[in-house]
């Protein structure tokens, strides 16, 4: 499968899998979010177009940032939830259940993230490079 029909299902996926989950009565929340982690991997992980050293290297730094900032985000968020929103209380494990968001959620937010930082670094990296192709060529 080429890469391009790779990241169009992802596309497809991401789009279609939050409507089913509202038009399917009795939809799990899970289904969706294994949906989603899915369709967002295969969106990050297709080669691009253009696929060098660079973008290897932009898609690494952005999975490597994303990861830590989702992570984080995750430990506070399941420290809340075990709270009630409450930091004044203590989890104390009354209900008997620890109450934490999935490893899909995790992956959303990793793959929302790592996405948005590579398409900003390489959007940023691309402007700079035509500015510098410009600036070369009114030198010359």
């Amino acid at each position: 499968m080429k890469s391009s029909a790779v990241k169009g299902l992802g596309v497809l996926i991401v789009a279609a899998a939050p409507v089913l989950h509202f038009l399917v009565p009795g939809a799990f929340w899970n289904r969706t979010s294994a949906a989603l982690a899915a369709g967002l991997m295969m969106i990050f992980f297709s080669k691009e177009a253009i696929h060098d050293e660079r973008v290897q290297a932009l898609k690494l730094t952005a999975v490597n940032a994303a990861f830590s900032v989702s992570f984080t985000l995750t430990l506070i968020v399941n420290w809340f939830l075990n709270r009630d929103f409450d930091i004044t209380r203590d989890f104390d494990g009354a209900t008997g259940t620890w109450r934490s968001i999935s490893a899909f959620d995790l992956i959303i937010v990793t793959m929302t993230i790592a996405l948005a930082l590579f398409h900003y670094w390489r959007l940023r990296d691309g402007g700079s490079a035509d500015h510098s192709h410009r600036v070369a060529a009114e030198v010359r």
